[in-house]
């Protein structure tokens, strides 16, 4: 038996000397950093607090030098300790002095009229900053690159970047063979639109008096209300039905074609492509991330920040894609048939069919639906890869971060997985290798969308939701993905807590204590709102953001 155990113990030496000494120092780092990353949530001291300037939103807020010394000592004033400033928005424009991307006082985008042509937003912000010690982060719009709603943008100069997106048309028929498209399900009815109510979201439609309503119930018509005309209330939306709203010429063409005991059809479908700048349900117009002229744009952007203006860190918004409908263009299926190695024999609806469903759309996987999401977020990955390697090329000491949305469950829409590659997603929608796809530890810090006006998980689950829609529940779905591989900063969106700012308060307060700091979103409402007492108040005592501490960066610039 003696023998025997010697024998082991002799195996066992020989198989550890066979490890690469560099896979033991990284396992033992790994733990390291998780065991530091984990105690350090609990230190009150060594939370970061960051303010966002969005750049749209206070475009006249700070559009003088005067007007930017005000604001930043506001900021001042409340303890925060870095303003990440919006310079570059979903349309595409910035605000600063660029060789590259146009003037935002260029555009012809109306809100943007009167704007001072080629005032640097980014120097003001930063001359300012610096006298009272505040890092500024410059953040930019990565794949959105104009406005959709004005045609308007560098996407526009560019047709050729533009995302292509998978839509179908739903229709509704009438009996006498008419059919006219529907816009919309349970959406805003806007100018000559057609929207269908379904009594899962509402009891009686949401939409004013200037249109007509019709109320289906078995596919037949029940009730025909012409309320621009009357005057009558909404109709309300029946529980084995639906009611049918339209304005303009979808008011006209529904008088027309449909009439009170006539059947109605809503199930027709028919599948098309369009580009970026004609897919109205979005009002930005995103771009193809896996193209090489696209790519070269954006790292273009990010090289002369880093060069010509002294930055304290890159952040990327909107460094995804549109939506789960995007980007279905010839390129994107030649680049996914190499990836997986054949032909996609049905396109697209190997990878999922958009159909209808008691009367909503619905989209149903295909064979390739998992490789397809891990493929684009594989794309999304290598970004990233690019711009850290770009950033810490050029500036180490130049901090490189991202905002996402905290909800992990369903954020593979936007073909991201923002995750540690070391989280192992278990969602049908999940391939076995989706998690090698995680960009968690390009980063220097993340910061995650806690967006939702339930703070507690208790009062998420009270309020008929799931309990992870709430402050709390989603800052631990995000800390869970995120595996401590980087410092997640909680983010909130004040507009949710308008007139109730006690539940600002909770919601600030939650957020700190389950992250490693707070990012708060978004200057305009600490205005609007005047808010200020309340983030004086709760930053009252002295705090570090940990990615200031080198100890901790240090750990986390290990795992890249």
């Amino acid at each position: 038996m003696k023998r025997i155990f010697f024998m082991l113990v002799a195996f066992a030496l020989v198989f550890t000397t066979m490890i690469p000494q560099t896979t033991l120092a990284k396992k033992d780092n790994d733990k390291k950093r998780i065991r530091e990353l984990t105690k350090l949530v609990e230190k009150d001291d060594k939370k970061s607090r960051i303010l966002w300037y969005d750049l749209s939103a206070n475009l006249f807020n700070l559009d003088t030098p005067e007007k930017v010394k005000n604001i930043v000592e506001k900021t001042a004033n409340a303890n925060i300790d870095t303003i990440i400033l919006d310079i570059k928005n979903s349309t595409g424009f910035v605000a600063y002095n660029s060789e590259i991307a146009p003037h935002i006082s260029t555009s012809n985008i109306p809100k943007y009229q009167g704007y001072p042509e080629n005032y640097d937003l980014l120097q003001a912000v930063i001359t300012e900053a610096k006298k009272h010690d505040i890092k500024v982060h410059a953040a930019i719009n990565t794949f959105s690159e104009a406005s959709t709603t004005y045609q308007d943008g560098p996407a526009m100069l560019h047709p050729e970047w533009q995302t292509t997106y998978y839509t179908a048309v739903q229709k509704v028929k009438a009996a006498d063979g008419s059919s006219f498209e529907l816009t919309g399900i349970n959406a805003t009815r806007n100018s000559d639109n057609m929207i269908l109510y379904t009594p899962s979201e509402y009891e009686v439609t949401p939409t004013n008096r200037w249109g007509v309503e019709v109320q289906v119930v078995d596919d037949v018509i029940t009730q025909v209300s012409d309320r621009n005309t009357t005057g009558a209330p909404p109709v309300e939306v029946p529980d084995n039905g639906y009611v049918i709203s339209g304005n303009g010429k979808a008011r006209t063409w529904m008088l027309e074609h449909l009439k009170v005991g006539d059947t109605v059809s809503v199930s027709e479908m028919e599948t098309k492509f369009v580009k970026g700048q004609d897919y109205t349900p979005s009002h930005s117009t995103f771009v193809n991330p896996i193209r090489d002229d696209v790519q070269r744009y954006e790292l273009s952007i990010i090289e002369e920040l880093i060069d010509n203006y002294d930055v304290d860190g890159i952040v990327l918004d909107r460094a995804r894609y549109s939506n789960v409908y995007a980007d279905f263009s010839d390129l994107s299926r030649e680049k996914f048939e190499a990836y997986i190695g054949k032909k996609v024999e049905n396109w697209p609806t190997d990878i999922f069919e958009i159909t209808v469903e008691n009367y909503e759309r619905k989209n149903v996987p295909g064979p390739l639906y998992q490789k397809w999401i891990e493929w684009r977020a594989g794309n999304i990955q290598s970004f990233f890869r690019k711009a850290e390697n770009l950033i810490h090329k050029k500036e180490p000491e130049t901090f490189f971060s991202t905002y996402v949305g905290s909800w992990y469950p369903e954020y593979y829409n936007e073909g991201v997985n923002w995750a540690s590659r070391t989280h192992y997603p278990e969602y049908d929608w999940a391939s076995p290798d989706y998690h090698s796809k995680g960009y968690a530890e390009t980063l220097d810090f993340i910061m995650t969308g806690n967006y939702f006006v339930d703070v507690t998980k208790e009062e998420a689950v009270a309020s008929g939701r799931p309990d992870w829609h709430s402050v709390e529940g989603s800052a631990e779905v995000a800390m869970d993905a995120i595996n401590y591989s980087t410092f997640n900063y909680g983010s909130l969106y004040l507009n949710q807590y308008i007139n109730d700012p006690e539940t600002f308060r909770r919601a600030l307060q939650m957020a700190v204590e389950k992250t490693h700091g707070i990012m708060i979103f978004d200057l305009i409402y600490l205005e609007m709102f005047d808010w200020w007492y309340i983030v004086e108040e709760e930053f009252a005592e002295e705090s570090e953001s940990p990615h200031h501490i080198k100890k901790y960066m240090d750990l986390v610039r290990e795992d890249k």
